[in-house]
């Protein structure tokens, strides 16, 4: 009987070990892929999660605040020019048909009141001059005249019709003397020194205003016909900004909002207001015309440039934190949130309006806004994470 005994346990044990592999009948590859799904995102968030030792600590200058609401204002955004007053532009015309004897001037220079941009000649001044010089000398021969016979009236000796016509041509003539001393000054020439210094050859062309030559449109040897555009001078020390807000905007806007902007090209931030809100709308770009003041006490911005302006509106109480604050990462907007000072967790959020250096928060990871944040020092947490995750062009700033 001891013979038969070993192999029959055998197979018994061989039994039952087959039964419990195959008796549940469940799919292992299902409990496989729940493992792997749970460790995915264990490990997203630990890819999130930095932990700093002591040392680290003291060697970086973080702050830690809880994150509260402000006042921040939302925006209009609008599109205009830098523009210079009208008494800050100055376009300089020939006074008379003339050819350009000789100017020094060009785009760009800066120039003062008065100085001399371009100097003129032709034999129509000459002429002028002459025509004066002549109308003054007939004047004073009217004038012996005129005294003349209004002493012989007195004295009964003339008759008052001689002494009227008398009168009557050295009252012209008078006239016909302002006249021409008028058209010499408006052709930039003295009757003055005309009469003291006699004829002259050239015109000496003046800019009325001190500022910078914007544009230029003569040269040496060049013939002007009358009224024709030279020179143009403009005075950038008081330039404002013309903005074009919609008609639908524009009850939202008053005098006095402030607005922001920065010109193409200038990683310079100008602020302003409103100075003053015209009453008409543009019948082709259903726009109004805004005038707004801000100071550029380093003369970078230029009468002509376009802008893109923000119009900064009454504010509301949100959760807004410092702009420093925000970091991106994969396009993505992060704060980092702490319990102790030593972990800190990049935590997701979405960001809108600013001002004054503040950011809106309008959602946050997990919808919790009772949390301590880091304030300053966030781009070196940055830096420190994209280390641990492997991206060495992380950096701390």
């Amino acid at each position: 009987m001891k013979k038969y005994i070993v192999p029959l346990l055998f197979i018994i044990i061989v039994s039952c070990n087959s039964k419990k592999e195959d008796h549940s009948g469940h799919d292992h590859s299902k409990d496989k892929h729940k493992k792997q799904s749970f460790i995915s995102k264990e490990e997203k968030h630990e890819e999130n999660k930095l932990h700093l030792t002591k040392e680290q600590i003291q060697n970086v200058d973080l702050t830690i605040e809880r994150l509260s609401k402000k006042m921040i204002r939302s925006k209009i955004a609008v599109t205009g020019t830098i523009e210079a007053p009208p008494q800050n532009k100055a376009t300089i015309y020939a006074p008379m048909e003339a050819f350009v004897f000789s100017t020094d001037v060009l785009p760009g220079d800066k120039i003062l009141k008065g100085q001399t941009v371009a100097i003129l000649e032709h034999p129509n001044f000459i002429k002028l001059q002459y025509s004066y010089l002549e109308a003054i000398n007939n004047c004073n021969v009217a004038k012996a005249d005129y005294e003349r016979k209004k002493m012989l009236l007195e004295k009964d000796i003339t008759s008052k019709k001689s002494f009227q016509a008398s009168e009557g041509k050295y009252k012209s003539l008078q006239s016909l003397v302002s006249s021409y001393a008028s058209q010499l000054k408006m052709a930039g020439l003295s009757p003055t020194d005309i009469r003291t210094s006699g004829i002259q050859q050239y015109v000496y062309v003046k800019s009325p205003i001190t500022g910078f030559v914007v544009e230029n449109n003569i040269n040496k040897g060049k013939f002007l016909m009358a009224n024709s555009e030279m020179i143009e001078v403009i005075d950038n020390e008081h330039i404002h900004a013309e903005l074009n807000v919609f008609g639908s905007d524009i009850a939202r806007i008053k005098k006095g909002s402030d607005f922001i902007f920065k010109p193409s090209g200038l990683d310079i931030e100008y602020k302003g207001y409103i100075k003053l809100i015209s009453q008409k709308v543009d019948d082709k770009t259903k726009t109004v015309n805004v005038h707004g003041h801000f100071e550029d006490p380093e003369g970078r911005l230029k009468s002509g440039m376009y802008i893109n302006a923000e119009v900064l509106l009454e504010g509301n109480e949100v959760y807004a934190i410092p702009e420093r604050a925000v970091i991106e990462k994969e396009g993505e907007n992060f704060i980092f949130i702490t319990k102790n000072e030593s972990d800190y967790i990049a935590t997701k959020v979405t960001i809108g309006n600013s001002d004054k250096g503040f950011l809106e928060i309008k959602e946050i990871e997990n919808n919790n806004f009772n949390v301590s944040l880091v304030t300053s020092g966030a781009h070196f947490l940055k830096g420190k994470l994209m280390q641990m995750s492997g991206n060495m062009d992380g950096h701390a700033h």
